[in-house]
């Protein structure tokens, strides 16, 4: 089940570079935005998959800290399902549970991989060439 829709996740990501940029932003701006959003699409695979390897069965104080580190980057780009998810899988983490949600996280990491290389690509297009 998903928790947002591509039209949400790609609002959801334009909100949020929207809100750390100017309303004009400079060539030099464009091109910072458009780094971030690329490092994003290349560093979050790995990320994810370092998160799920050994799942169910890792250790909750290891899931709860790659956990919440996925989360904060995620909630830094505007991917806020793959970001809720993370959270729901720290919190349970830190109790010393491991749920069942790694096929969501996976689906979830590719959808919003998705909207922010579609975000990079629409920023990339507004950078003088």
């Amino acid at each position: 089940m998903d928790l947002v829709d591509d039209d949400e996740r790609l609002a959801g990501v334009r909100a949020r570079i929207e809100s750390i940029i100017d309303p004009d932003p400079a060539p030099a701006e464009l091109a910072l935005v458009g780094r971030l959003l690329r490092s994003f699409v290349a560093k979050t695979p790995e990320a994810v998959e370092r998160l799920l390897d050994g799942f169910p069965d890792k250790d909750p104080a290891l899931a709860r800290d790659q956990a919440h580190g996925l989360k904060g980057s995620a909630a830094n780009i505007g991917a806020t399902g793959l970001a809720a998810l993370c959270a729901t899988l720290e919190d349970e983490a830190r109790a010393g549970r491991i749920p069942d949600v790694a096929d969501q996280i996976r689906t979830e990491a590719a959808a919003a991989l998705e909207a922010v290389a579609a975000v990079a690509e629409e920023y990339a297009q507004r950078s003088p060439a």
